[in-house]
């Protein structure tokens, strides 16, 4: 069998060996129960967990373990075969570091051949001290309140996170509010963002926004009027909503009104 390790954080080698982490293998083995279902295609299957690691000096602390088999997905590089889709996230993850936009931070990024089948496992950090934008809205859904001066601290934030994600050009293409997580603290913390795999690089930012927004607007029904200034003023750096944000609004809804 032979492993190829693009990634193993030295911030994490002591937690790791703690745990006997120290191969493929051993993350391979571990016996885990999936967050869900997990997806099916491509001819394999991919599956998320999340596990606590036993620390040295007591404690837990928790990772995100993705594992999966002949989960593949094409690039330009490899347009035939393709890659694993954790190799092609893991790329996006240190694209986004290098860029100072917020979201997953890498742990164990790892491929295996293994009689002829491609296995993938990419290990990131649990977020505990942020919420995903889905939690805080079924939560809100099922009753609780949310006071006026926290949900637009919500949005600004968010807004903050998009605004740096597009001025370096790149679209989640997956924008979905189980995909944004929002710190405790939203006024002073920064949002990061998840599953970066469709990511990509686009020339142009307003095509970026378009994109990402119309998605997020597509699966967001709870968003009122209010919100959506609140948001275009942090997102466009203005104190009023002018010609280009107003301009990116119809655009945004144009896509909507398209796509439904």
């Amino acid at each position: 069998m032979q492993t190829n390790t693009l990634y193993s954080s030295p911030q994490w080698q002591e937690i790791l060996q703690h745990n006997n982490l120290n191969t493929f293998a051993d993350w391979w083995q571990l016996e885990l129960d999936a967050v869900d279902e997990g997806n099916t295609g491509r001819g394999g299957w991919s599956k998320v967990a999340i596990h606590a690691l036993e620390l040295p000096d007591g404690g837990q602390r928790r990772v995100v373990i993705k594992r999966q088999c002949n989960y593949r997905s094409r690039t330009l590089r490899h347009l035939l075969r393709g890659v694993a889709t954790f190799e092609k996230e893991y790329n996006f993850i240190r694209l986004y570091q290098q860029c100072g936009v917020p979201a997953t931070t890498a742990v164990y990024c790892a491929t295996r051949q293994d009689n002829g089948d491609l296995q993938a496992i990419l290990v990131t950090e649990f977020m505990d001290e942020h919420r995903s934008l889905l939690d805080i809205i079924d939560a809100t859904d099922q009753g609780a309140t949310l006071p006026r001066t926290e949900r637009d601290a919500i949005i600004r934030c968010m807004a903050r996170l998009l605004r740096r994600l597009h001025q370096h050009h790149i679209a989640h293409r997956c924008l979905y509010p189980k995909h944004i997580f929002i710190p405790t603290d939203p006024d002073n913390g920064q949002a990061r963002l998840i599953d970066l795999e469709k990511s990509r690089r686009i020339p142009w930012r307003n095509n970026c926004a378009i994109s990402d927004l119309a998605t997020f607007g597509r699966r967001t029904l709870c968003i009122n009027s209010r919100d959506i200034v609140v948001f275009l003023r942090t997102y466009c750096d203005c104190p009023r909503l002018d010609n280009k944000a107003r301009r990116l609004y119809a655009a945004i809804t144009k896509r909507i009104s398209g796509k439904r």
